[in-house]
């Protein structure tokens, strides 16, 4: 059967990038070391010739690298004892390593005195990079010929990590901790030079970038106090121009890239839409922003899952037209549209496409197919093939339960679900029962493997999640909650629970209980509010107050405003109707809440408040909180604290409902 700690023997796949003769892959697989307690990294490739997977790198520090050209790799390197002291002074580094494929001999190609980001080939020896800039701290590199200043300034370094100084909105981020005054820069970078040249100022946030020929296509952000939405520049290498083409905070732009000799790009107008609306496709001609399609569709994969680690990529422009990964009503898929607005899809629904790319040779992606696990496919004439098999074995020799599909009509739509039964089902026997809430609202569950639901159904349990109103993959309007959160999606969660009910009689309806993350956290504090059906619930990384969240989660300010038609100072009752703190007194569920100590997505004092109003009113409730993990707990945390949470909820559930 599949137990708590079994994720950490599935393996990831990520970053699949062709060479540039398209005759090889490189991929990424990561996986998480229980004795480590962290996730290792190894760079892998696959080869036409022989059909076959082999490693290149062990243990990588960044899983991230580059093609120099068809036979070497970039990738970042851990530094020697002199590096690594000089960088825990606060004096940056990131030390390139070049590895041939043909010898396999590695050496090192550069030293980049920056804390590199993202890395990018515009020529021979020429690079453009982005890279993590502080405009308070000193730079070190400028004092290296004065060692007494140099000393000094390490010193302030030192001294600075004791306080923070905020004077920007947002004050943190999720995962990275405190940020006012920290922007991602772009720099030009020659190894003959090897002094980077920034393009941009210290008050400039790069989102993406962009390379043809000899002009960079760069979407980003210049800001003081408060946080912009970007706008699009083009920067002229030859010339050292920078010209912009769509002003900051017009749109919300979710890629960028040239098409042919048109720039495009993918974004929602910032005074008609709202962020949960799916974005439109554009042109920018001779200065203005025309229509280009508007199909209504998700333009990323939102399935979600949890044995998913790394980065991908969702867009990319490849013989003149757009491909891109979108999500439908339980599946994510690869598109793509062609100049004049014609969309097509090339994979089916089968699963999730999680990264890709593309070569003469096919269409390279990692995904889940159907049960199975993460691996890497080649999609070439219509027809998928299998080109890594990682977790085999494990699904060889694990209980994995079929997901069964549920469908029902509510709101004049219909509505998706997942069930899965209990791994030792008996259709005479009745069961308890556990309906799962997704994140988000903005994602999605499908019939795909996850591994929590697995270990729940192999418990015992009868688990029951999908896609209330709020989810993707049913357009804009299915998606849109704004001001009505705990309505329309809520009575869909509980239409899903009577189906489930009269489709599996085998489930005990006096032993139900209700789950979810982060807003299915917030729909699991709202719903034991609003009803006693449940016998235990479990909110995880969840907010309950409105009110307060505008000032404490990361994006408050932004999600509370538009996503609750309010805020504290036009309406504080609107906020106060859609906050599951002023149900509390309704409350009679028992109730885990779970929080890591750095979610600055969902602050730890959202769940805070709703245990001490249950303590204060007597009902059973407990706090587990979970030191050094962010939102993405559940997900991409350290596996000892994922075990620790994931045993936490089984034992919750088994306490109140076996």
């Amino acid at each position: 059967m599949v137990e708590i700690k079994d994720f950490t023997e599935i393996s990831s796949v990520s970053q699949v990038r062709f060479s540039p003769d398209g005759r090889c892959l490189a991929f990424v697989v990561q996986k998480p070391d229980l004795e480590k307690n962290n996730y290792s990294s190894s760079l892998w490739l696959w080869e036409k010739d022989t059909g076959k997977s082999r490693e290149l790198t062990r243990d990588n520090k960044d899983p991230k690298y580059l093609w120099l050209d068809s036979e070497n790799l970039l990738y970042p390197g851990y530094p020697s004892r002199y590096y690594e002291k000089r960088i825990q002074e606060g004096e940056p580094w990131t030390i390139i390593y070049r590895i041939n494929l043909k010898t396999g001999g590695r050496q090192e190609f550069c030293k980049i005195p920056l804390n590199v980001k993202t890395l990018e080939r515009a020529g021979e020896d020429l690079f453009v990079l982005t890279a993590q800039f502080n405009g308070r701290l000193p730079d070190l590199h400028a004092l290296k010929d004065n060692p007494g200043l140099r000393q000094k300034a390490v010193e302030e370094i030192r001294e600075s990590r004791n306080y923070e100084e905020i004077d920007e909105i947002p004050i943190w981020g999720d995962g990275a901790g405190f940020i006012s005054r920290q922007r991602n820069r772009l720099y030009l970078y020659t190894r003959k030079k090897g002094k980077p040249t920034p393009l941009t100022d210290e008050y400039t946030d790069v989102d993406l970038v962009r390379i043809k020929e000899n002009r960079i296509l760069i979407v980003s952000k210049r800001y003081k106090g408060v946080l912009t939405h970007p706008g699009i520049y083009v920067y002229d290498i030859k010339t050292g121009k920078m010209e912009n083409l769509l002003p900051e905070d017009r749109y919300v732009i979710f890629h960028a890239d040239f098409l042919g000799d048109q720039i495009v790009f993918i974004g929602t107008e910032k005074k008609t839409g709202l962020l949960t609306d799916n974005p439109k496709f554009y042109r920018i001609e001779k200065g203005e922003v025309k229509l280009w399609a508007d199909p209504d569709i998700s333009v990323r994969d939102t399935v979600g899952y949890d044995c998913k680690y790394g980065e991908g990529i969702a867009f990319k422009v490849f013989e003149e037209k757009l491909y891109f990964v979108s999500t439908g009503e339980r599946s994510s898929f690869l598109k793509c549209m062609d100049s004049r607005g014609n969309l097509s899809s090339l994979t089916g629904d089968n699963g999730a496409v999680h990264d890709f790319d593309l070569s003469p040779e096919g269409i390279a992606f990692c995904g889940l197919r159907g049960m199975g696990l993460q691996e890497l496919y080649l999609l070439k004439g219509g027809e998928e093939k299998q080109l890594t098999y990682f977790n085999k074995d494990y699904l060889s020799k694990k209980k994995i339960v079929p997901a069964e599909t549920m469908v029902f009509k509510n709101n004049g739509f219909n509505v998706h679900y997942v069930v899965l039964k209990p791994g030792d089902f008996d259709p005479s026997r009745k069961y308890p029962a556990l309906l799962y809430i997704h994140g988000g609202a903005k994602v999605l569950y499908g019939p795909v493997f996850f591994h929590e639901m697995q270990v729940l159904a192999n418990r015992g349990f009868f688990v029951i999640y999908g896609n209330p109103r709020g989810s993707d993959g049913q357009g804009s309007f299915f998606a849109r909650l704004q001001g009505h959160y705990g309505e329309p999606d809520y009575k869909d969660m509980m239409k899903a629970m009577d189906t489930a009910l009269e489709l599996y009689p085998q489930i005990d309806k006096e032993r139900l209980g209700v789950a979810g993350g982060s807003y299915g956290g917030i729909m699991t504090n709202w719903i034991i509010g609003h009803t006693n059906r449940f016998k235990c619930a479990v909110s995880q990384r969840s907010i309950c107050n409105m009110i307060s969240t505008i000032g404490t989660a990361d994006n408050g300010y932004n999600f509370v405003r538009e996503q609750m038609d309010s805020d504290p100072w036009s309406n504080l009752e609107k906020l106060w109707e859609q906050s599951p703190l002023k149900y509390a007194p309704n409350i009679k569920t028992p109730l885990l809440l779970i929080h890591s100590e750095q979610d600055y997505r969902c602050h730890y004092t959202e769940s805070i408040q709703l245990f001490t109003a249950l303590k204060y009113f007597g009902v059973e409730t407990k706090v587990l909180f979970i030191r050094g993990e962010n939102h993405g707990l559940s997900r991409t945390g350290r596996p000892k604290q994922r075990i620790r949470r994931l045993k936490e909820i089984v034992d919750w559930l088994e306490k109140h409902l076996k």
